[in-house]
This record gives structure tokens, sequence and C-alpha cells, in this order.
């Protein structure tokens, strides 16, 4: 990327200073903000762990700086004035406009300082809805929240006030292990003062055209992951190893489809390559050693110099290659050209991962150390275990030295292992025709398909299903390929985050213990999850979290969730009754087989906190409202529309389906009965705290 050099403009600002000179306009050629409530929670979350470590591992006492990137503008000047036209950065520069206008309110009630004015300092060209909405921001901050018509800039809105909240009401320490963990006075202060980012301008006359398609097709810079695999193909010291790595590495990557569909399947003197690393059944993981590994791939380019020329991916076959730190951009642009070999399996992005890959490395990483896991003892690198933090890939990989040949073979075979497992035994989402796949949870395994009518190619059948031709809807609701699937779906609403995926590495931990990975007993597998809820959830602690309002956290309705499920669908008769009474457990055998976990992150309160006055109706007291038995959880955007809501009108007027199983238990105690009060709420909430005592005291040791 060529850009202008002068110290002023390679000078990194302050967050306190990037909106305090000239105006910033969004060109209407940049898509729409369209930031997601992961990428926001991310965003504050590294600002608050870097504020963390700044004073950790200082030892001067001086705060250390942060840095989030680069800002990249061409600037426009005229008889009107200069404003920077954003060329690139602009989803995070719209993110902290948001932060700087809604959380000071927040958090600084006490204080008038609102940083400088923000008003006309960021607009968007074209879109008067985006533009009216960051000005009612910046004049009114949170309390123009309810006015915002861009539902982008209002979701972000809402969620910075709530993390806001969070961090004025509570320590954000204590919610640190929670997706929407608070963001503080003291996390604003050091996103102000000491978070940076780098301002880089185009030079004039720059060919916008030109520059977007440098970009698009060399990328504006080396992502990190790319630095590590130059690093570790560095220590290899042959060319066709380092080809070799850079195959499997290149493989892993790909993570919207089977790793299976990254190998050749054509023939080599009668041996293909996929079958040589899963089988003749394409079903199963053969290498036991990085030096095996590599070994079978070097004899299959060994004989395709052998044998003539073959077609088939370019990354996989042909003259050893030398990979090069230089080279990386170069091979990310050519990545698309890349073609396998059924044309099944060169169609667009089957799955949704629940990780990315250098998050995925980092959990290899941590594999390879040897390293384990446990609720009750969650913090990532408190004594030097490897963080599952992608913003420390480099640093844990400099931290894991020394590293050798050998080291990076067995990286590299690991690296594959963790992906086939992965693929085999952990959810993913799958499109559908409804647009619903962010929470269409599926769990599949590849396997060869071949018929007398079409060639031999890679298809996919549920993991644990009994009859190969056995489709999901075909499974019964106690089966071990649902159980499985509830499981970890309950997990991943919980933990969003493509980082800090503890209860993955759990898993993926328990996986590579067995010798068999293709043969993985579903009941054991099952009983491992329920086993790391209960610890969980045990190490979470009932008592101490229960009765906590809006600070719940998210994963005690998420595991009563499951628990409701499982009363149900899984446990003998009379169960349900037993822990719930005849009606609700009634109600919630009609619920459960619709059932599936969806990412509901909003608790509220089921009898409003602020009912409406003018309607004659009267505030609970605090500990009653705030109670488990007033308390459900739900989508954002349910909550923002039903929120004010009594609790009648909110079962009549939205359907209980689609809701989590506690609602819908709420739902029919509120129809049911003529009011609801201290006895219903008393009477939910015990009931709810009886299924979760009894899924912790179900395994010896279980108590809180």
């Amino acid at each position: 990327m060529i850009v202008t050099e002068n110290a002023d403009q390679l000078r990194p600002l302050r967050v306190r200073d990037i909106f305090a000179g000239h105006p910033y306009r969004v060109p209407l050629y940049q898509r729409a903000y369209a930031w997601t409530a992961a990428e926001i929670h991310t965003l504050l979350a590294d600002i608050r762990d870097a504020r963390r470590n700044s004073l950790a591992r200082d030892t001067a006492g001086e705060r250390r700086d942060y840095y989030i990137g680069s800002l990249v503008v061409n600037t426009m000047r005229s008889d009107d004035g200069v404003v920077h036209e954003v060329v690139d950065g602009q989803q995070r520069l719209t993110t902290l406009f948001i932060i700087l206008a809604v959380a000071p309110g927040i958090v600084w009630k006490d204080r008038t300082d609102r940083s400088g004015t923000l008003l006309g300092r960021l607009t968007f060209e074209g879109r008067t809805g985006a533009r009216d909405d960051l000005q009612r921001l910046a004049r009114d901050g949170a309390g123009a929240i309810d006015r915002l018509s861009t539902d982008g800039i209002r979701h972000a809105a809402e969620l910075v006030a709530t993390a806001a909240s969070r961090g004025n009401a509570r320590s954000s320490e204590q919610t640190a292990s929670t997706p929407e963990a608070g963001f503080s006075a003291e996390d604003l202060e050091y996103l102000l003062d000491h978070v940076k980012i780098l301002p880089t301008e185009l030079p004039q006359g720059t060919d916008l055209n030109h520059y977007f398609e440098v970009m698009n097709t060399r990328g504006e810079q080396l992502e990190k992951h790319e630095i590590l695999k130059s690093r570790l193909i560095s220590e290899l010291h042959d060319a066709t190893e380092r080809a070799i790595f850079s195959q499997v590495w290149d493989a892993c990557a790909v993570l919207d489809r089977h790793i299976q569909t990254q190998f050749s399947t054509k023939a080599l003197s009668g041996s293909l390559e996929r079958n040589r690393i899963f089988g003749d059944e394409w079903d199963r993981f053969l290498p036991q050693s990085g030096s095996q590994l590599f070994a079978t791939l070097r004899e299959s380019r060994q004989q395709v110099r052998s044998d003539g020329a073959v077609e088939g991916n370019p990354a996989h076959w042909g003259e050893p290659e030398r990979v090069a730190l230089s080279d990386v951009l170069t091979k990310r642009a050519n990545a698309a050209d890349r073609s396998t070999d059924d044309d099944a399996e060169n169609e667009p992005s089957a799955y949704g991962a629940i990780i990315d890959f250098p998050n995925l490395l980092l959990h290899v990483l941590k594999f390879h150390q040897g390293e384990t896991f446990s609720w009750a003892d969650d913090e990532d690198g408190a004594t030097g275990r490897v963080r599952l933090e992608d913003k420390y890939l480099l640093a844990e990989f400099e931290r894991a030295k020394p590293i050798d040949e050998s080291w990076v073979r067995e990286f590299a075979l690991l690296l594959l292992k963790t992906r086939y497992l992965m693929d085999t035994y952990v959810i993913r989402t799958q499109t559908t025709a409804a647009g619903d796949h962010e929470e269409n949870w599926v769990l599949h395994r590849a396997f060869k398909y071949s018929s007398a009518k079409t060639k031999q190619q890679l298809s996919t059948r549920s993991t644990f299903s009994v009859d190969d031709d056995q489709s999901d809807d075909e499974i019964g609701q106690s089966s071990i390929q649902r159980r499985v699937l509830m499981l970890q779906a309950m997990f991943q609403v919980t933990d969003t985050r493509r980082a800090s995926k503890h209860f993955l590495f759990q898993i993926l931990a328990w996986l590579h213990q067995h010798d068999k990975p293709s043969g993985i007993d579903g009941e054991a597998f099952a009983r491992h999850l329920e086993s790391s809820a209960r610890d969980r959830l045990r190490a979470l602690g009932l008592t101490k979290n229960l009765h906590q309002g809006t600070q719940v956290p998210n994963f005690l309705f998420n595991v009563l969730d499951y628990e409701l499920w499982r009363l149900v669908s899984i446990t003998g008769p009379g169960e349900a009754e037993r822990l719930l009474h005849a009606k609700p457990a009634s109600a919630l055998r009609k619920a459960a087989p619709q059932f599936r976990f969806r990412y509901r992150t909003s608790v509220e309160h089921f009898y409003p906190a602020m009912p409406a006055a003018e309607q004659g109706h009267l505030p609970l007291p605090t500990a009653l409202s705030n109670h488990f038995g007033n308390l459900c959880i739900m989508s954002r955007s349910e909550n923002s529309r039903r929120n004010n809501l009594m609790p009648k009108a909110k079962a009549e007027e939205f359907a209980s389906t689609g809701q989590s199983l506690k609602f819908q238990l709420m739902a029919e105690l509120a129809l049911r009965e003529p009011e609801w009060n201290h006895n219903q709420i008393h009477a939910h909430g015990d009931a709810m705290v009886r299924v979760l005592r009894s899924a912790i005291e179900s395994r010896p040791g279980g108590h809180t």
C-alpha cells in the first residue's frame, strides 16, 4: 500500500484526539455500518484486558498504550474546508464514535466532560438515517437510543449502553468471563488516553479503484497467522517439507468445508492422497506421527514427478516450493483460483464454524504444550499457560520456543488431526432456505459416497446416526446425536466469541485422548459434555448468582434450558413431574421437541422492573423483581420490543414457540394464574432451582 510518510501522518493518535481535528465522512461506496454483537463485545473486552495488562505488567507504574489498527483516509480539500473521506477502517471508527457518545453519560454520571464535542465529527454520505443517528447520539448520548432509526447503529448503541451499565453497577472484573462483561469508567479513561490508532493519508491523486483492487487481491497487510506460518516454515530446511507444511496449513485454514475436500482424489500409482490420510472410505484419520504425515505427502509429490502432471489443486502438486514471508500475500490473492476434484465439493461455503483459524491455532498450541483446562481455574495466561485470544497469537508461539523441525512436523500433524476431530464431532451451522443459518446447528461426519449413477464423491451424514441413509429429521429427539448437539449448542450460545472458547478446548482435548479418532462413543461423549456443564455450574455457584436481576450469568439460563429439555427427552418417566409438578411438566413436554438453542443474550424481568405507571402498574420490591423466578433470557431485539410489557401481555402477544424453555414455562404459568406476583415468582423460581441442583447433585461431590 502506498502512503505518504511524513511524521505527522504516521504519528499514532489517542482515541481522545481522533475526532478533535477535521471531520470524517464515510463515502457512499462504503458498506453501511454492520459490526455484530460479537465484534463489539470483542473490542470492549480487548480494551478492558489491555487496561488490566498495562497495570499488571508495567513495573514503572505507567500504563502501556494499546494499538487497535490503522485508519486509511483520502483527504478532500475545498472552499468549505477539509474532510477526511474514510477509505478503510470505517467500521471500527464508527464503533469508537458510538462508544464515546454513549458510555460517558453512563459511567461518568457526576461529570459533564464528554471528551470534546462529537457533533459533526463523523457523517455518512448519502445515508441520512445513519447521519442523523450519529448526530442524535453526539447530542444526547444513551438518551437518544430509542429514537435511532438505523438498526446497526441502534444495536451497537444498545450493546455499549448495556456494557457501560454493567460496568457502572458492578466491577467489570467480576463479569469478565461473560460475553457481556461491563465497560467501566476506568476502561473509558484507558480508551481515551492509551488506546491508539494509526492514521494513514493516501497521496493526492491516488486512483481509488486501483487502490481497492490491490487491497482486495493482496490484502492491506499480513495477518498474524500468515506471519506465524512463515516463521514456522523457516524452521524446515528441506524445500519439499516446506511445501508440505504449507499444504497442510492452507487446508486447515479452510473452515467452511470438511477437511477431506482439501486433499486430492487423483490416482497416483493406484493410490489417492485423500485415501492415504483419511482411509479408503475417507472417514478415518490414519497418520500416527508428524514424520509419517510428511512421508505420506512427500511420496505423493514424488509420484507426481515420476508419473507426469496431475490435474487438481495447484497448491498440492508440482515441484517443491520455498515459502517466504513476501510470498504469502501473493498466495492469498491466488487462493480463490484453487479447485478441488468434485463439482459437489466446489460449491460455496457449506458450513459456518464456531471458531476462526487464528484462535484454532492457539487451541492446537495448547494441546501441543500438554496443557489442560478446568472451570474451577479458568485464568488464561495466569501461570504462563497459552491464552486462547488471537490477539496474543504471535506472542504465545514466541513463548513456546525452542521450536525446531520435529516440533513443526508434530504441530502440523496435531493441527490436521484437530481439524478432522472438529469437523466430525463439533457443531457447525448450515445455511437454510429460511435464512436462519446462524442458529441451524448441525453435527456431520464426512464419508465417501458412490452409486451406479454417480462417481465417488464426499458426502455427509449425522455423526452419530445408526443408518448411513438416516437424515437429521429422522433421528429421534432422545438420540445421542440430538443430545450431543444440544449440549454443544448450549455452550456456544453462552460463549459467543471466537476467542476464549474453553468449552471447545475441553471437547477437543477429550477427543484427542482416544486412540481411534473415528470411533468415538457417542454416549461417553454426551456424558463428558454433561460433566463439563455441571463442573462449570458448580464452579460458578448458584447461591451468589441466582437472584441478581440482569447480572445473572447467561450460562445459568442456558444450562437450565438444557436440563429442562433433558428432563422430558432423556430421563425416565416421572422425573419431570417430581421436580416441576404435573402442569409445568405437561407444558414442558409440548415445548421440548421444537426447542433449539438460539443466541439469546439479554436477561429480562418477566414482570418489568419499571412498569408503566400511567397504566396503574406498580414496581415490585427490588428483591422480588430480581428473583430468578422473575427472570428470563431472550434475544436483544425481542427484549427491546417487549421489556415493558406485563407478564400476561408478553405471553399473549408474543408466541412462546422459539423462546427459551424457562420463558415458555413462565408464560404457561402467567396465563393459567390470575396474576403474576410473589407466589408465582417463588413457585417458578423454586422449581427451576430444584432442576439446577438436581443437575449438580447427579454427580458425586456436587454442592454449592
